[in-house]
């Protein structure tokens, strides 16, 4: 597998190739020119696919992280559930 950098500055590259394809395309609409598009959106989709694996696998071995917010809402959440457990335990 290719280093994280790497595929990424393939990937832009790509996306540059493919966007001067695409203007060829759009000017002269050659068999050709057609062909070099359509080739370097394959380029782009095979080097977003590596890249989606690479970003899945840290993903998966990373550990799941929340947000301050969602922590700071969680607790807030629980601290209610709490207090209206005490209630109920209280006038019991």
């Amino acid at each position: 597998m290719k280093d994280t950098q790497d595929i990424h500055e393939a990937l832009m590259a790509a996306v540059r190739a493919y966007f001067n394809a695409h203007q060829d395309w759009e000017m002269h609409r050659t068999h050709a020119a057609g062909m070099r598009a359509r080739y370097q959106l394959l380029e782009m989709r095979k080097l977003a696919h590596e890249r989606r694996k690479q970003i899945q696998a840290i993903r998966e071995e990373k550990p799941k992280l929340k947000s301050p917010k969602y922590k700071e809402a969680k607790l807030k959440e629980q601290l209610a559930q709490k207090r209206k457990a005490d209630q109920g335990n209280n006038t019991n």
